[in-house]
């Protein structure tokens, strides 16, 4: 099941004749089994939810309201911040999406928020794998 599930179709031709190959991707295999699933389908304003890893914890939640944990302190996830994050372990972050930063953000009820889970290693070299995300707000 996984096999096929993480495998991209692709076909070879040979006098005349063509056949369909399955080309295993250890790229969709991580995308589709070792990235997080757990991610909330919704949150409301003023409401914080934990975004949680699991097999691989080198995962960066790239979306707006996004917190990360560090020395204690819960860390908006932008621009301001990202020499303070970088100089941190990826593998060893806790994250949670922060509704009352939407609010602050110009997000509303009925909106939605978009964004990525990107991999990334303990150097915080990308892996160049992500995986979009979407979370309704209520």
């Amino acid at each position: 099941m996984i096999e096929l599930s993480t495998a991209d179709p692709d076909h070879i031709s040979l006098n005349g004749e063509t056949w369909e190959i399955q080309k295993y991707s250890p790229a969709n295999f991580v995308k589709n089994y070792c990235l997080t699933t757990n991610t909330p389908s919704s949150i409301s304003i003023g409401e914080t939810v934990t975004l949680t890893k699991e097999w691989y914890k080198g995962i960066i939640f790239e979306l707006p309201g996004a917190e990360v944990l560090i020395d204690g302190q819960w860390t908006s996830y932008e621009a301001k911040n990202k020499d303070l994050i970088l100089s941190q372990n990826p593998m060893d972050l806790a994250w949670r999406l922060n509704g009352s930063l939407l609010s602050e953000y110009a997000y509303s009820p009925g909106k939605s928020i978009q964004g990525k889970l990107l991999t990334v290693d303990d150097q915080w070299n990308g892996l160049r794998l992500e995986k979009d995300i979407s979370i309704q707000i209520k």
